[in-house]
This record gives C-alpha cells, sequence and structure tokens, in this order.
C-alpha cells in the first residue's frame, strides 16, 4: 500500500510539473503558428493540385504544383511537431479560407490564374510576419527548428506567385483578412490542472500519513 500511495504522489507532482513545463515552453504565438500553418495547409493544397489542372498559363499550373507538394511536406512536418508539443490543430479550412477557395473555383481562364495568384500571395504575406517573430522570439527548440523550415517554405511560395507577373499591388501589401483559430491553453485550463496535481499529492499524502498512523 506505501508503494500504491508513493506512485500516486509521483504522478501527482508529474501534473503539476508537466501543466507548469508546458505554459512556460510554449508561448500562445508558438501555437498560433502550428494552427495558421495547419490551416494554410487544409486550403492550399486542394486549391494548388486545383492550379495544377485549371490554370490557364503554364506558369500558374506549374506554381499551383509546387505549392501544393511544398504544403503536402510542411502539413506532414506541423502535425508531427504538434503532435510532439500536445497543440491541437484544425481539421478544415475556415470560413475565409473556404471563402477564398469557393471565389478561385469560380473564375475561369485568365481571371483564375489572376485571382489564384493575389488570393494566396496575400495570405503568405499575412502569416509571413507570424512565422518571422515566431522564429525570432520563441523559447522552444522545436518551434523554432519548425519556423525556419515555414519562413524557407512561405518565403518560396510567396517568390513563385510573384513570378506569374500576376499579383497586384494590394496583394503586396497584404490586404486580405485572415481569421485566426486559437487554440492556445488558457489560464483557467492551466490552473485545472495544477489544482488537480496539488489535490492528488496531498491526498496521497494524507493516504501515506493514515497508513503510517494505523501501523504505529
Amino acid at each position: 500500500m506505501r508503494l500504491l500511495a508513493l506512485i500516486a504522489l509521483l504522478l501527482g507532482f508529474c501534473l503539476c510539473g508537466n501543466a507548469l513545463a508546458t505554459a512556460q515552453a510554449l508561448e500562445p504565438s508558438d501555437r498560433e503558428l502550428l494552427e495558421k500553418v495547419r490551416l494554410a495547409g487544409l486550403w492550399e493544397i486542394p486549391t494548388g493540385h486545383q492550379a495544377a489542372e485549371r490554370g490557364e498559363s503554364e506558369r500558374v499550373r506549374d506554381v499551383g504544383k509546387h505549392i501544393a507538394e511544398d504544403h503536402v511536406v510542411l502539413d506532414d512536418d506541423v502535425r508531427r511537431v504538434a503532435e510532439q508539443l500536445g497543440v491541437p490543430l484544425p481539421d478544415r479550412p475556415n470560413a475565409d479560407q473556404q471563402a477564398w477557395m469557393a471565389e478561385i473555383a469560380s473564375k475561369t481562364g485568365s481571371e483564375y490564374d489572376r485571382t489564384f495568384a493575389n488570393r494566396l500571395r496575400a495570405a503568405h504575406g499575412t502569416v509571413f510576419g507570424l512565422v518571422a517573430k515566431v522564429r525570432s522570439g520563441t523559447r522552444n527548440d522545436a518551434v523554432r527548428a519548425f519556423a525556419q523550415r515555414a519562413v524557407n517554405a512561405v518565403m518560396r511560395h510567396m517568390t513563385l506567385l510573384e513570378s506569374t507577373g500576376l499579383v497586384q499591388a494590394d496583394s503586396l501589401a497584404v490586404q486580405a483578412k485572415a481569421s485566426t483559430t486559437r487554440n492556445s491553453i488558457s489560464a483557467g485550463h492551466l490552473l485545472s490542472s495544477v489544482l488537480l496535481g496539488l489535490i492528488a499529492a496531498g491526498l496521497t499524502l494524507g493516504l501515506i500519513r493514515n497508513f503510517s498512523t494505523s501501523e504505529g
């Protein structure tokens, strides 16, 4: 019984320690980066494949193919890192992204190419600021390494999209709206985890005292 009580005590302290360690290791911006990169893949992979088939110009078809392929790799990467860090990720594009997908799909010919290039360039410009910020400021080594890979991918995609010659000034100025899906840990959740750990530890200590008293 003493062994069981000791195991319970250790589990309680581990629960407290893990909750605090998670809060210290990840900033809200770290979680936001993982979520936004995942969201980007959810709409840019199918849109890139679509452009590879429907683009009027050969350049747009080629750019769409490369962006889709890159995001498949990046999506595998972000899901692996998020699982390692215990960060939940979205499983579908957000409302803005769904609207962009519908808008692009509704176009044909040269208008399709122009809408594709500008929507994706604006979206990449929006996320680039966050990726660069996290790359320079995160305290988590796994997030920093991932942010570096994401920076390289976003810069490559912006260059590819600009190479179509279709990107307009408003896209370069990053005027597209971007909705943010936040799944960062809240103070309430952290407090609950810590309290549960403390309660478990307290109950275990009580059990140990009871056993010691009864045996004495």
